[in-house]
């Protein structure tokens, strides 16, 4: 029986040295855990600063280019007074074609001036009749 008391005894101490070893190593992994969360802590912190400053940095850009749009326009040559309201047509251009037909409607028939040609939509045959206009329709139509 004293043999089974100093092994229960032997056990007793192994389990302790176990349990203190093991305890050694849970203090040594929550230092170790606590040195990686203030590593990650600072990490992070310093990220964050970058990142802050590159964002600032940014806005600062946009900013600047924001204010700039719109300052740096083309030059463009200066035209003399009678340059810029000289007006060039082209062909088939509206403008010339409304001017002709106002110029021909104000501007008196001088006697030197040659009556122009007629277009041919504008010609019509020697035998066509006149075209009516609706008032002497309607009075053909009434009296029978």
């Amino acid at each position: 029986m004293r043999k089974l008391l100093q092994q229960l005894e032997d056990m007793h101490i192994r389990i302790a040295e176990t349990a203190t070893h093991e305890e050694a190593l849970v203090k040594a992994l929550g230092e170790a855990l606590s040195r990686l969360d203030e590593q990650l802590l600072q990490d992070v912190q310093s990220i964050a600063s970058e990142h802050e400053a590159r964002r600032t940095a940014i806005l600062g850009e946009l900013q600047g280019l924001a204010s700039s749009i719109g300052m740096f326009q083309v030059s463009r040559p200066a035209l003399a007074a009678d340059e810029a309201t000289t007006y060039l047509p082209t062909a088939g251009d509206w403008r010339e074609a409304a001017s002709n037909i106002h110029d021909d409607l104000e501007a008196p028939m001088s006697v030197s001036a040659a009556p122009r040609a007629l277009f041919p939509h504008e010609q019509r045959p020697a035998h066509a009749a006149v075209p009516l206009s609706l008032t002497e329709r309607r009075r053909r139509v009434s009296s029978g």
